[in-house]
């Protein structure tokens, strides 16, 4: 199976030859650092592996752990590091600190509360091996809490108007506060695509108390749901940052008990099987970490992956070429929706999509989160 590359971000020039290396060097981690440092010896081109890490989220972690085996780096190439580490650690601690703040305010107006992906998934899973990329905060709480939560977060800076968060509540799963720095998403539903809703309540009422390196106790998503969670979210970005599957790799690293039967049938209820499967597929393909989930699929469900795996490739074939003519964007257009649609569960929710694509199109409109 060829190696997958980012669609649908703007990472055309990141190099292809040195992301297969990034990947390379990524899939002996974290357990493997002889391999890391064999793989070391063999880059070329240091400042281009550089850029393809800092394009996927991963220089912190993988330069952190370049410098632990020992691998000769030149001089200039270190102190760049340096300096991007340095801005990293500085917005990481903002970071931090503003969902703290952020976590107080849900909690005094009795709001549940829980905090998704960034800095507080990186000290999880990353630990002193260095930071996670993060561009905002996410935090999830319940459908019924929007209101209030805005209310309670007014005094932090995040606001929405009235139309801004009808249109978010009508058909999205999150609002998008950018009125304050750190930017919040205020996630109201877990996940809002594929044609189905990941409902909040359910999420909220799992979730299990977490202690902060700070000695906070806070709420994070069970392990099964968490790496549910983050899957979909990698497949609605079109797994586009190699660092969205390596916190899959992370967590189960992290959790190697997960309760793979249990997570399956929640895949199952959502209707989600598909793109969860094709994230493990890349998991694989890209990281080298299985996961016994693929070997659980129906005959039906393998058959259907390797059509994934076809329509992906016929996207990032013409992603990563120049689309000058009408025909070929065009081409890039069909074959990227093609794709999209094929990681909807059902053929009803595939046919849907394709049609609203087109409609949307000709309309010269985007699709909203609800009609994807």
């Amino acid at each position: 199976m060829p190696t997958r590359y980012p669609d649908i971000m703007p990472h055309r020039d990141n190099g292809v030859l040195a992301e297969r290396r990034l990947e390379r060097l990524m899939a002996c981690l974290p357990e493997d650092e002889a391999a890391l440092a064999g793989g070391a010896a063999q880059v070329e081109d240091w400042p281009a592996l550089l850029r393809s890490a800092l394009d996927h989220g991963l220089e912190d972690y993988l330069f952190r752990r370049l410098i632990r085996v020992g691998a000769r780096l030149p001089e200039a190439l270190v102190a760049s590091f340096r300096q991007v580490q340095a801005r990293k650690a500085a917005w990481t601690l903002q970071l931090a600190a503003q969902l703290d703040r952020i976590l107080d305010a849900l909690t005094a107006a009795d709001i549940p509360a829980v905090a998704l992906k960034g800095p507080l998934l990186g000290e999880r899973l990353y630990g002193a091996d260095g930071f996670r990329s993060s561009s905002d905060l996410d935090v999830l709480v319940p459908y019924a809490g929007v209101r209030p939560a805005l209310a309670a977060l007014a005094p932090l800076g995040y606001r929405a108007d009235e139309t801004t968060l009808a249109r978010a509540l009508s058909g999205d799963h999150n609002v998008a506060l950018d009125s304050a720095s750190p930017p919040l998403e205020l996630h109201f539903h877990l996940f809002r695509r594929f044609g189905v809703t990941l409902r909040s309540d359910e999420f909220l009422a799992r979730a299990a108390p977490y202690q902060t390196r700070s000695g906070r106790v806070v709420r994070i998503l069970t392990p099964e749901d968490e790496f549910l969670f983050l899957c979909v979210h990698a497949a609605a970005h079109s797994f586009a940052r190699l660092a969205w599957l390596f916190d899959l790799k992370l967590l189960l690293a992290k959790h190697p008990a997960l309760d793979w039967d249990l997570f399956l049938q929640r895949a199952r209820d959502w209707r989600v099987t598909t793109s969860v499967a094709f994230a493990c597929a890349l998991l694989r393909q890209r990281l080298g970490a299985d996961t016994p989930l693929l070997s659980r699929l129906t005959a039906r469900q393998r058959q259907w992956l390797s059509v994934n795996e076809r329509l992906f490739d016929q996207a990032m074939r013409r992603y990563n070429q120049p689309r000058d003519s009408f025909s070929d964007k065009l081409g890039f257009f069909v074959a990227s929706n093609l794709y999209q649609s094929s990681l909807h569960d059902q053929w009803r929710s595939r046919a849907r999509f394709l049609g609203l694509t087109a409609l949307r199109a000709l309309q010269g409109r985007s699709l909203a989160p609800g009609e994807a």
